[in-house]
């Protein structure tokens, strides 16, 4: 009799202990979401400016997934870097194209020219240049265009720049250019409500900073070190604060422009590639999925792990930015909102 009493009384308090649990996960759940749409808001999470180093190189792509060109000085307007990922090649059907199908396309070198027309030049190609438009007419359709989740309106940029991207890269293939109705935003879940949080065509967000210091870090690990085109960023910076500190900062200010950091950038196969010739290889992935990986962070091709090197931005205001303006972060005083990596 004694000893079913005693069980009893176990189980009871077991039950008790259980429920216990269960409300206090459900609290610190619930706290850490108001703690983190607050942070959103700019209400907590932050500490006071710190000097945390200087920008090193700027970097715009005016055709997703083609060449880059190195900048002394990048405007910012409503969707981040003027002239960054403003076109897109599309295939049949309307679908965005990359380097991810296509690693030729790291050949092709597009420029803006001061009248605004496009200038792409690739090997063994003669040179071609356009007059972009906004506007539709009989040779500049509008079309919908799907990039990952996001449909948007697009102009067709003509037959001639079309055809010559056909064949340079094999394919039937278009050029597509941000219409007058193109509206474009980046992820909710991670964008706070003060910055534009829009974005162009680039795959989620406006803007991608690296450290100099975390790619010195990563090829330290590789039997080949890697040039920082690999990774495509737009603000490089040159830092005290040791590797990847930037995954520390929820909000930097280059200059007098106030940009948050949003979400840890995630990397595909185009990191893998040669970005003179195209040629692919396995690293940086094999070695950053050691150190680098987490889970349930959204990776924009829908992978529910992945891994990440970079973050990227979202701004607030209109502006410039210039190579050597000092940088400046404020850092997150809640350890568990910062990114973990498993």
């Amino acid at each position: 009799m004694e000893g079913g009493k005693i069980e009893g009384r176990w189980r009871t308090m077991a039950a008790g202990w259980a429920k216990a649990a269960a409300v206090m996960a459900a609290a610190m759940y619930g706290a850490m979401k108001m703690i983190e749409e607050m942070r959103k808001r700019g209400m907590i999470g932050t500490e006071e400016w710190v000097e945390v180093g200087e920008v090193t190189s700027l970097h715009i792509y005016p055709i997703k997934s083609c060449k880059g060109q190195a900048q002394e000085s990048m405007q910012l307007d409503e969707y981040g870097a003027v002239n960054d990922r403003r076109y897109m090649i599309v295939d049949e059907n309307g679908r965005f194209v990359t380097q991810r199908q296509e690693a030729a396309l790291c050949q092709i070198a597009p420029a803006i020219n001061l009248d605004g027309s496009l200038k792409v030049e690739a090997p063994g190609m003669t040179s071609c240049t356009v007059k972009t438009t906004k506007r539709t007419s009989a040779d500049h359709a509008e079309l919908e265009a799907g990039i990952w989740e996001d449909d948007v309106k697009v102009v067709d940029q003509g037959g001639e720049i079309s055809s010559w991207l056909s064949s340079f890269v094999g394919r039937n293939l278009r050029l597509v250019g941000m219409s007058d109705k193109y509206e474009r935003t980046s992820n909710r879940r991670f964008t706070p409500r003060r910055s534009f949080g829009k974005t162009a065509f680039s795959d989620g967000y406006p803007l991608l900073l690296i450290s100099e210091e975390s790619l010195h870090y990563l090829n330290s690990l590789l039997s080949v070190p890697l040039p920082m085109n690999r990774f495509r960023p737009n603000i490089v910076i040159k830092t005290d604060c040791g590797a990847f500190a930037e995954d520390s900062w929820r909000r930097i200010k280059i200059h007098d422009m106030e940009m948050d950091v949003v979400k840890p950038c995630s990397r595909c196969k185009i990191t893998t590639t040669d970005q003179s010739t195209g040629f692919r290889d396995e690293e940086p992935l094999i070695t950053l999925s050691r150190f680098r990986k987490r889970k349930d962070i959204g990776a924009p091709c829908g992978d529910k792990t992945d891994v990440f090197f970079g973050q990227n931005l979202c701004h607030m205001q209109e502006g410039e930015i210039r190579k050597g303006h000092r940088v400046f972060a404020r850092q997150n005083r809640f350890p568990f909102l910062s990114p973990i990596f498993v």
